[in-house]
């Protein structure tokens, strides 16, 4: 270690004998270097009964949140707020317990709060400041998000030239929606969030909506909440705008699925600084361009990546450079043998006759997705003619089985039929068998096919997210019940997915988002009092790697209270 010269060190420390404080400087550092190398001597007695009301053990995991926490600002942003508007609580501290709560130990408020004495430095929140910070937080959302991501800039690399929206809901335990609520002065009726819609789960709930905003890393952007009976595609333009004008994020291609794809959105979205892609239902589009999308002939190979090639290498599948110009008719026999394992694509623009509003129209094949596609059929099938022998039709839903059936209440003569009939629907069973295998896709990017193919694949980001939020976080049903505390509920989710992304980005997805909490949650250790912190848990590959990342070690025999004031000085500092 070099100190220095004398003068440097007169001059940096403001000692009058330089040789004296570095005689000094190194007593203290031999003196901290013995005590890390002392053995430390726990005595315990058997027959002696443990304190009363004494905590034995505690949660560490949160240190390896908490860092993240800082280095994104969480409590630069809690301290701004507080200058708008004056509380007499900690902000900061409500909003680390509520989200390392939601990764730790997902649970409703009043139990994170009893949960709060289990972390190592327990954080000291009334209840009541819990759900005040809900209503601050969600007045602050936008506020929030902006910050947010302007400094999750200096803790991780984002690439936002490709973004992916979708919409999920989610489900209340209560038997009613919010009723209607006429303000006295404006006269004007509000209803709450929660509201009947249609359930992605299939539940008879009330629900509210959630649209998510995810970058081409795999990191939540944006964010907003919605009643549940809300349009999804009337949700996409309002949090765009706080991304393009509030973050000012520009140069972007939008990502959706079939169910936000409007004609208002895509144009929108179909500017010299925005693009779009979309999934597009062949079943939607006119007849004459059904038919086009449907032919069998004119068809050309989607082009193998490397790692396509790669792959077909180690498998000692031969195969040659492929003229681009190549065309195929899909009910040739060699084209499904020599080819069965490959996509075809064709492409055309289309143009809107009213609108004017122009777009290509991408549409793909593949044998593999076909078949697929008809061992699903065949099994719906099997179990509709279970229901037509048992007379049941139930309700026609378009994924369900019950859309292959058919009532019948007349005779073959016309006469009026006594007794209901039901039998399988050839007729629809055959008109669906026309789309196996075909996928569509409207984008105004003149980029290659491949190029556009491989974006719109990577929409299962934000579907992987929602399974993150609803299994992993718990976040619904959710156990607040005013607009104001769910919009802010569901921003302490947002907060903490944002936190674990980073994770999984920095350990360089080597493991999957179960494998790293379950990790995280189980940093478990014992108090001995007097002296530290004893480790309770199994040392892997895994907690090694969160250890290097993070900067720091828990891993060690014992963890010194001294060690701990350095860890927490140190993540303060990130």
């Amino acid at each position: 270690m070099n100190l220095g010269t004398l003068e440097e060190i007169k001059e940096k420390h403001g000692c009058a004998d330089p040789v004296a404080w570095a005689k000094e400087y190194a007593r203290q550092l031999t003196l901290e270097d013995k005590e890390k190398r002392k053995a430390v001597t726990v005595k315990l007695m058997p027959e002696k009964l443990i304190p009363k009301n004494e905590r034995q053990g505690c949660l560490g995991g949160y240190l390896f949140l908490q860092r993240l926490y800082y280095k994104l600002g969480l409590d630069r942003i809690c301290e701004a707020i507080l200058r708008k508007r004056k509380f007499d609580f900690d902000l900061d501290s409500a909003l680390q317990l509520m989200v390392y709560g939601r990764i730790i130990d997902p649970r409703s408020k009043l139990a994170t709060h009893k949960q709060a004495d289990a972390m190592i430095e327990p954080l000291k929140v009334d209840l009541q400041h819990l759900y005040r910070s809900l209503d601050i937080i969600s007045e602050n959302s936008d506020y929030i998000q902006k910050r947010l991501y302007h400094n999750s800039l200096s803790a991780v690399r984002r690439d936002t030239t490709v973004l992916y929206y979708d919409c999920t809901n989610y489900f209340f335990e209560v038997e009613k929606p919010d009723p209607a609520v006429i303000d006295e002065k404006t006269g004007k009726t509000t209803t709450g969030l929660r509201q009947y819609g249609v359930s992605k789960e299939h539940r008879p709930n009330p629900i509210v909506q959630m649209g998510l905003f995810i970058d081409n890393t795999g990191l939540p952007l944006a964010m907003c909440i919605n009643h549940g009976n809300t349009n999804e595609q009337t949700t996409l333009i309002p949090t765009e705008k706080l991304i393009v004008e509030g973050m000012g994020v520009e140069n972007i291609v939008v990502c959706t699925d079939g169910g936000l794809s409007s004609e208002d959105n895509r144009s929108y979205n179909s500017t010299a600084q925005r693009s779009f892609i979309t999934v597009q239902s062949l079943k939607k589009l006119p007849e004459y361009l059904q038919e086009w999308a449907l032919e069998t002939k004119g068809w050309k190979l989607k082009p193998l990546s490397q790692a396509e090639k790669d792959s077909r290498t180690r498998r000692r599948i031969l195969f040659k450079e492929e003229n681009a110009d190549m065309e195929f008719d899909l009910t040739q026999e060699d084209t499904a043998k020599y080819y069965g394992d490959r996509i075809f694509y064709r492409e055309r623009w289309i143009v809107n006759e009213n609108t004017k509003f122009s777009q290509r129209l991408i549409v793909t094949f593949s044998y593999k997705y076909r078949d697929y596609l008809r061992v699903l059929r065949n099994r719906e099938i099997d179990k509709a003619a279970v229901m037509a022998k048992n007379g049941c039709s139930g309700k026609r839903k378009n994924k369900s089985a019950e859309r292959f059936l058919q009532e019948s209440y007349a005779t073959e003569d016309g006469e009026l039929a006594v007794y209901r009939t039901v039998a399988l629907n050839l007729d629809a069973i055959k008109d669906e068998e026309r789309y196996d295998g075909f996928y569509g896709i409207c984008t105004d990017l003149n980029d290659s096919v491949d190029d556009v193919l491989n974006l719109n694949h990577n929409r299962w980001e934000s579907e992987d997210a929602f399974r993150v939020l609803k299994t992993d976080f718990r976040a619904r049903p959710a156990f607040v019940w005013t607009d104001a505390h769910i919009k802010g509920h569901f921003l302490v989710c947002f907060i903490a997915l944002l936190i674990f992304r980073i994770i999984e980005n920095e350990l360089g997805y080597r493991y999957t988002s179960s494998e790293i909490l379950d990790a995280i949650r189980d940093f478990r250790f014992l108090i001995e009092k007097g002296e530290g912190y004893r480790p309770n848990f199994t040392r892997t590959d895994l907690t090694d790697d969160l250890h290097k990342c993070a900067g720091f070690r828990l891993d060690t025999e014992l963890v010194t209270s001294q060690k701990l004031r350095q860890i927490r000085k140190f993540i303060k500092e990130c």
